[in-house]
């Protein structure tokens, strides 16, 4: 069980490494590097998932102050990552915003742009 608890928490930093990580690239706009850093940190969220699973069948047989000790630990990285990950979709939310309308402006300026071609007489 303690091997289960200590590879939890191994991952556990991992995952706020990789959020933080996220965080540093939502905000330089580097969104490649987010894509890629993101999908790592999904497969780190399975394993943690799965380490999570297993970790509560042998709880039910330890003692309760213990566990819940310990549940309180990964709760506060969780709410750690969990506030971070809010910042991260309100800035892709944003950059979302910019470029539709960036897009709606090339098309309206590409819209404008047609009344003005003198080779294109119908």
């Amino acid at each position: 069980m303690i091997e289960t608890q200590n590879s939890l928490i191994e991952f556990l930093e991992k995952a706020y490494e990789l959020t933080t990580m996220a965080l540093k690239l939502v905000q330089k706009q580097d969104i490649d590097k987010l894509n890629e850093v993101l999908a790592n940190r999904e497969r780190v969220i399975n394993i943690m998932e799965s380490l999570s699973e297993r970790l509560s069948l042998h709880q039910k047989n330890q003692d309760p102050n213990l566990v819940e000790a310990f549940n309180n630990q990964v709760n506060q990285v969780i709410t750690k990552i969990s506030t971070m990950d809010e910042i991260i979709m309100d800035c892709l939310e944003h950059e979302k915003s910019k470029t539709q309308f960036e897009i709606a402006k090339t098309f309206k300026n590409k819209e404008n742009f047609k009344g003005y071609n003198l080779n294109n007489i119908k």
